[in-house]
């Protein structure tokens, strides 16, 4: 059942073109960032390397448990607005902080460098790169990036681990695929639980285990 005290935090999450609310418990964000640690720590990062994080302020249940695990792996958090206006500051990061990763590429990421006279092969050349879906064609056709995966199934972030498989938190999230859709429900106690939410994204579980050693599900994207 859901709470009745008043939520920490207020984001979003989109099915389709339709937008939904989601209210949270800071709590509940910190707890996924613990979890999120496993796929995260697959990439051996050095202590102290920066990571830069591309989201929206809507986005903040998805990607503040991101940013938590960056934090507890000892490194450095860095943002910016998945904006084709804030282009310019992913640049200034890369160039002053030298970020081992960036998570949340996005279309208006890659629009906005070069709308902003930056190649974007040359701002990425590196670092772990984590693109969102309409970047990923891109993004994954560079030369000298690690290009992995970023995904939004609703509330969750799934995200691609060291070999490059798409992992979703087992413990957080019950996640199962219907004609090919992706639904997902919540398995702990959450301000505002989900159950059976068909979350427009297209999909498949692999019952495969991934040999980065992170046993979290594995989800495998259709585009």
């Amino acid at each position: 059942m859901a709470m009745t005290s008043n939520p920490d935090i207020v984001g979003s999450y989109a099915v389709g073109t339709r937008r939904e609310f989601y209210s949270a418990m800071r709590t509940e964000l910190d707890r996924s960032g613990t979890r999120m640690v496993r796929t995260l720590q697959t990439f051996g990062f050095a202590p102290q390397s920066f990571v830069l994080t591309i989201s929206s302020t809507p986005e903040v249940i998805q990607f503040a448990p991101f940013e938590a695990a960056v934090q507890q792996l000892g490194l450095f958090g860095i943002n910016a607005d998945d904006s084709p206006f804030d282009a310019g500051r992913v640049e200034s990061i890369s160039r002053q902080f030298n970020p081992a990763g960036m998570m949340g590429v996005s279309a208006q990421t890659l629009e906005g460098l070069k709308m902003m006279g930056h190649d974007p092969e040359t701002v990425f050349r590196g670092r772990v790169i984590w693109a969102r879906p309409d970047a990923w064609q891109a993004v994954s056709r560079m030369d000298g990036v690690t290009a992995r995966r970023c995904l939004l199934i609703g509330p969750a972030l799934g995200f691609g681990c060291e070999q490059g498989e798409v992992h979703l938190d087992r413990w957080e999230w019950d996640i199962r695929s219907e004609q090919g859709e992706l639904v997902l429900s919540s398995r702990l106690n959450r301000f505002e639980p989900v159950s059976g939410l068909r979350t427009g994204v297209m999909g498949a579980l692999s019952g495969a285990a991934c040999s980065c050693g992170n046993a979290d599900t594995v989800v495998e994207i259709h585009d």
